[in-house]
């Protein structure tokens, strides 16, 4: 890490996760720590697990809890004595906003699940605390106005998008991964997969329809498809039987996560996102600056960014399986969403302006 600026190096920031993985959120916190460690005094406070050894690996000052509850967030928070808690979606929102200390609470909602769209325990407790809130930071502007509350939060609202690194992902994507050569058993440089997900294997992701499409691929005639799973969950030993059920052992492998995911995004022929929601789809960006085309539900992060009517986006398997079978056919039409992922990706190029717009936030202006 470089050395810290004069300027703002005494404003203690404390970024807070309930989660203990590493997945979309907690990469958008590693960027803006990255970005910002000669501007601001960073400390990262999540549940203990698998995301330990990221932060470990990046250099990341972190306080890790054993359980994420009020008594051990309160005592992390005293012990950093922060200036700043920059709380990342409504869990640890509400947890931080019940805290003693005089600290600034800013909220980064992530994603909008279904239930935030009603009145209900969840909401209810997150509007009880909005007071609290100095900003509420949302990834997409559908997102935000999905949320039952938005109305009454819209003079703490800041849309900041995610940031992306582009010239990061393409180096990133230069990094050969033995593992990925030796599954798909080409050399460096060639399509290892036909279809890829990448994802945490949770409801949310939906990774079991991905494998239903595998399958109507295989039944119409892509008996040959070569599909990849990238990620770890709670989901994983279901998406295994339920290969095996279908019998699709010689079309899917579920590689395990990834720490570095792009080498094989790079190689691959179509991102296939199945989410059920998504506040903002970065992958799907990702993806795309790569040059690999995207085929996704209708989820409020991926139509932000491909547009509502736009042929990447599907609302039934049979589009889903209809399009990815024109994409394997037609060498002129995968030819033009490639070139048009290109294009879109080279659009959300944007870590400067990101971290200008976050640095003016965390300095109240």
């Amino acid at each position: 890490m470089k050395k810290k600026n004069n300027a703002r190096k005494n404003i203690k920031i404390a970024h807070v996760l309930k989660s203990s993985v590493y997945s979309g959120a907690e990469n958008v916190v590693l960027t803006i720590i990255r970005e910002l460690w000669d501007e601001f005094e960073f400390v990262y406070i999540a549940t203990d697990g698998p995301i330990r050894k990221k932060l470990e690996e990046e250099n990341v000052p972190f306080i890790l809890l054993e359980k994420f509850t009020r008594s051990d967030l309160a005592r992390a928070v005293r012990y950093f004595s922060p200036d700043i808690i920059h709380a990342h979606d409504f869990s640890a929102t509400v947890l931080c906003a019940l805290l003693p200390g005089r600290f600034r609470l800013i909220s980064h909602l992530h994603y909008d699940p279904p239930w935030v769209r009603k009145w209900n325990l969840r909401t209810l407790a997150y509007w009880g605390i909005s007071y609290r809130i100095e900003s509420v930071l949302a990834v997409s502007e559908s997102s935000f106005r999905h949320m039952v509350f938005s109305k009454r939060l819209l003079l703490k609202y800041e849309l900041v998008g995610n940031p992306v690194n582009a010239s990061r992902i393409q180096r990133l994507a230069q990094e050969w991964d033995e593992s990925v050569e030796h599954a798909s058993g080409n050399r460096e440089g060639e399509t290892c997969c036909d279809l890829l997900f990448v994802g945490r294997l949770v409801e949310q992701k939906n990774p079991q329809r991905f494998i239903r499409l595998v399958g109507e691929l295989r039944d119409r005639g892509w008996t040959d498809i070569r599909a990849w799973m990238l990620g770890i969950g709670e989901l994983k030993e279901e998406c295994k039987k339920m290969i095996q059920n279908l019998k699709l052992d010689k079309q899917i492998e579920i590689m395990g996560y990834k720490d570095n995911p792009y080498p094989c995004m790079k190689r691959s022929g179509i991102l296939c996102i199945t989410s059920r929601w998504e506040g903002f789809g970065l992958v799907a960006i990702e993806a795309n600056i790569l040059g690999v085309p995207v085929i996704s539900t209708d989820n409020s992060g991926c139509t932000d960014i491909f547009g509502q009517d736009a042929a990447e986006i599907c609302r039934t398997d049979k589009e889903f399986s209809d399009r990815l079978l024109m994409l394997r056919q037609s060498k002129d039409e995968y030819a033009l969403w490639k070139k048009r992922a290109l294009q879109r990706g080279e659009r959300f190029n944007n870590t400067d302006s990101y971290m200008k717009k976050l640095i003016k936030v965390y300095m109240g202006e």
